[in-house]
């Protein structure tokens, strides 16, 4: 199929095959709806808005698509593959956005149920507090469980959790995963496509996209923009970890300098066993 192995959570192949092909997309859509046992949908239309979002050449560096369903629901898919500890606030702030659109004279039944479905390259969730690879969320009473309305939906996808087992007892929502999953080897995935025409026909559609040199190069521009924002922000998280390091030695080094000035020990002392200077330890005893 693909020359090489493609990265399936790349901005640009994913773009290449969900914003543009409503088919793959709706099949994508139900998977979750399925694994939910929600009433599946039968059309889908992408739905064009401006929202703020992040920048890559004056482009989305993310995979951000809102559809409509026949119904009125609203659904929008996010691909994020690197580490955001925010997340989920990031996606009730989307999904707050997209379902706050009343227009002036309309009433509050007019809102429609929205739906957020965040594929995360990195897992939210500890094991211990979310087990499984996809969780849903909700507005719940706390106490008794009780739903306070549908109108809320939030769906995220873990593949880091994905558990790969034979393609034939595999459902749709992981059959996707193991699409999207890097450690699916090509001959598997082949055969996952053959028992799922949506997965078959985004293939197809990778096929295209590989060939294409314009689009190669969008797919390798993308990927070089995810390592530099990955190392970016392992150099914050880095960087973070040292100054709070620095921090509780700095502490440590006050407390002993307190302990030795109540008993009396030289200044001279002091400032050679703690490093301080002279204002700094003047400072300590004031």
């Amino acid at each position: 199929m693909n020359k090489f192995k493609l990265n399936r959570t790349n901005d640009a192949v994913f773009k290449a095959v969900f914003a543009k092909h409503p088919d793959i997309t709706l099949a994508l859509i139900n998977a979750f709806f399925e694994f939910q046992g929600t009433e599946l949908i039968s059309e889908i239309e992408f739905v064009d808005r401006e929202l703020d979002a992040d920048e890559l050449d004056g482009k989305e560096s993310r995979l951000d698509i809102l559809g409509r369903t026949a119904e009125g629901v609203k659904v929008n898919i996010e691909m994020q593959v690197n580490d955001l500890t925010s997340m989920g606030e990031r996606s009730l702030y989307y999904w707050a956005r997209n379902y706050t659109d009343l227009k002036r004279g309309e009433t509050y039944d007019q809102l429609t149920r929205t739906v957020a479905i965040n594929i995360l390259g990195f897992n939210l969730f500890q094991d211990e507090e979310v087990p499984d690879m996809h969780s849903c969320f909700g507005l719940y009473d706390l106490k008794t469980g009780c739903q306070l309305t549908k109108q809320l939906e939030i769906h995220f996808l873990e593949l880091k959790k994905f558990q790969p087992k034979n393609s034939r007892e595999m459902n749709r929502m992981e059959k996707w995963a193991a699409y999207f999953s890097p450690m699916t080897p090509e001959d598997e995935l082949v055969d996952i496509a053959q028992s799922e025409p949506a997965i078959r026909e985004a293939m197809e559609v990778e096929d295209v996209f590989t060939q294409d040199e314009i689009s190669r190069r969008a797919y390798e521009k993308a990927e070089k923009f995810r390592r530099d924002q990955q190392a970016q922000l392992t150099f914050a998280e880095t960087k973070g970890r040292n100054e709070g390091l620095n921090e509780g030695r700095q502490q440590g080094q006050a407390e002993l300098a307190r302990k030795l000035i109540a008993m009396g020990v030289s200044a001279e002392t002091i400032m050679k066993a703690t490093g301080f200077s002279r204002e700094q330890l003047d400072t300590i005893k004031n």
